[in-house]
């Protein structure tokens, strides 16, 4: 069986390393807000590690996201706008295409790449990221 790891598929693809930058849409949980719990799944912190605080906007985030990489990026480096903490799908479409649109806008981001819960994709989201694709 062969394996190849999404690192080499990306530098193949790109020419170059790529990084995640964490992003945070400002989204809660059904499992936090009281809808199906309050105390959040086992698997999730929530506190979104590196991810600044959502009520930046979004290229701030992004800025400042790659200053914690830029010690070992290189100049020519490419980037995944990572949406990182909690649920980042649970949200109106109208809330959540501003935020996708102006992370990936950047000339050097290269994917989307947002955290999420099967149960919390319903077909307008889904919608949502087929258009942004």
């Amino acid at each position: 069986m062969y394996y190849r790891s999404l690192n080499a598929y990306l530098r193949e693809t790109f020419g170059c390393k790529v990084y995640k930058l964490a992003l945070s849409a400002g989204c809660t949980c059904p499992n936090r807000d009281g809808t199906l719990g309050t105390r959040g799944c086992i698997f999730c912190s929530g506190s979104g590690e590196f991810a600044a605080p959502a009520v930046l906007p979004i290229a701030e985030q992004i800025v400042q996201a790659k200053r914690l990489v830029a010690a070992k990026a290189r100049q020519d480096a490419r980037f995944i706008a990572y949406f990182q903490d909690y649920t980042n799908t649970y949200a109106p479409t109208d809330t959540l295409k501003p935020l996708f649109t102006s992370a990936i806008d950047w000339p050097e981001v290269c994917a989307l790449s947002i955290a999420t819960r099967p149960d919390c994709l319903p077909q307008e989201i889904l919608s949502l990221l087929s258009e942004l694709r």
